[in-house]
């Protein structure tokens, strides 16, 4: 079980990572949740660029990614 602290301390990447494991057991989770884990993950490595983008550009991703890192935190725990 992980809480909303613990959540707040993982990486980004541990988080799209747990989210992935709740994509894959959908037998352990409700098939809403199972969808909206996959959708979370494959969100987070859609804003994996390269670094040599633009300034702009490269704050709005990382202003995407802060976005979405509180949303795979409450998303989490609920569902964990």
């Amino acid at each position: 079980m992980h809480t909303l602290a613990e959540l707040e301390r993982t990486s980004p990447n541990e988080l799209a990572y747990l989210c992935q494991r709740v994509a894959d057991n959908r037998a352990a989770y409700l098939p809403d949740a199972a969808e909206e884990a996959a959708k979370l993950k494959l969100e987070w490595e859609n804003l994996q660029v390269p670094p040599n983008v633009g300034y702009i550009l490269q704050r709005r991703i990382e202003a995407q990614k802060d976005d979405l890192r509180k949303r795979m935190i409450g998303f989490l725990t609920a569902v964990l």
